[in-house]
């Protein structure tokens, strides 16, 4: 609660710190010091037209700030600043170096406000949504496709009497949200969980998140994403050490987790089996699959893999997307039928829920090692497998 606080006061202080109506009196005694308050001299009619443009943004940068858009409101408020400074510096002809920090100052208006309008993940997922859901699939088929979107979400139908009933949602929204498919399934969405009045947020366990929903007829999507973080959600199992949206060990926790997963063998003449996967498209496929599809198939294939290796063996995603797989008590059979498995899995997800994996090559890398005194250690074994998989797949060295 306190780290929640200190946040917002901090946005609340850089919103005033850029407050184009409390910087305009520093403005014109910075620029009327520096140049003279009796060389004002400018056209009446333009002063006219730069006063309408100033109450014009600051309206603007209120009304922003009123509705909770900090980014927006800053890009806003920088905006007007800048031209404040850039106009009283020419009106007192106070010098060079407030034109210059004018400029300065809008142009950081100007990045800041086009990184507020850049579409978030969630929302560029939502634009894509009719080729992701496509119409007339049976429960199963839906089923599958919710499971694959790397958001928590629900899917919802709108009945006759107008009431919007939840008929599907995905592992990720039942583990974030805490809640069991008996108890989310044929509910109503505020039942489950309760959206701020006049926002699209929801505040749940602590928890906050954005909530961004696609309409299509009598179908809707709603989905969900992290915006801050609980402290009971901040654990290592839940963000840190599992890629939520695929099931596979993070590349942060690899080096941990794998090095332990090696050592466990490392006494007596146990076998272990090491992989290297990567997902790819080959140049020609790429140009009819685009960025959202491309995630989705590697949501996918994390997916498939997790589903293919046994509870005691580990798949992680390396920092190069790669996924590494560890499997102790393995020897080579045990890991080619594993690979038999991956690639089974991914056929049946271009049939039945992500055509898009059609266009997909699996390119992979094996090794086999005996534990003992011979056994290297996880990092000579990473290096072994990388130095294989790149020998093996040289085009994907410039990737």
């Amino acid at each position: 609660m306190g780290n929640d606080v200190r946040i917002k006061r901090s946005r609340g202080a850089l919103k005033y710190a850029v407050s184009p109506i409390i910087f305009l009196l520093p403005a014109v005694l910075l620029t009327g010091f520096a140049g003279g308050f009796g060389r004002f001299d400018m056209e009446p009619e333009f002063v006219v037209g730069m006063l309408a443009v100033y109450i014009i943004l600051s309206g603007f940068y209120l009304t922003l700030c009123r509705r909770d858009r900090e980014s927006a409101a800053v890009a806003v408020g920088c905006i007007t600043d800048g031209m404040v400074l850039i106009f009283f510096s020419a009106a007192f002809a106070s010098g060079i170096f407030f034109n210059f920090l004018g400029f300065i100052v809008t142009i950081v208006g100007i990045v800041t406000g086009i990184i507020a309008a850049t579409p978030s993940e969630e929302s560029l997922f939502a634009r894509k949504i009719d080729s992701i859901m496509p119409y007339s699939v049976g429960m199963e088929e839906l089923q599958k496709i919710i499971d694959a979107i790397p958001f928590s979400c629900v899917f919802m139908e709108r009945a006759e009497g107008g009431g919007e009933q939840i008929v599907a949602c995905n592992p990720l929204f039942a583990e974030n949200f805490k809640s069991s498919k008996k108890d989310i399934l044929g509910k109503t969405l505020d039942v489950v969980v309760t959206v701020e009045p006049g926002t699209d947020r929801v505040v749940h366990l602590g928890a906050e998140w954005a909530v961004n929903r696609t309409v299509r007829g009598k179908q809707i999507l709603v989905m969900f994403s992290p915006v801050l973080r609980s402290k009971e959600a901040s654990t290592i199992e839940v963000f840190d050490a599992i890629d939520v949206s695929t099931g596979l060990y993070a590349a942060g926790f690899m080096k941990y987790k794998a090095k332990s997963d090696v050592e466990s063998v490392s006494r007596g003449k146990r076998k272990l089996s090491a992989v290297l996967l990567k997902l790819t498209f080959p140049p020609g496929s790429e140009l009819g699959v685009n960025e959202d599809e491309r995630r989705l198939a590697e949501v996918i294939f994390g997916r498939v893999v997790v589903k293919s290796i046994r509870t005691c063996d580990s798949a992680y995603r390396t920092s190069d997307d790669e996924v590494l797989l560890i499997m102790p008590d393995t020897p080579n059979l045990g890991s080619k039928v594993v690979i038999s498995r991956i690639f089974a899995g991914m056929k049946s997800a271009a049939v039945v829920e992500c055509p898009q994996c059609a266009k997909a090559i699996i390119d992979y890398s094996g090794r086999d090692y005996i534990g003992g005194v011979d056994l290297p250690s996880y990092d000579k074994i990473l290096g072994e497998l990388s130095v294989d998989f790149y020998r093996k797949y040289p085009e994907l060295v410039a990737q």
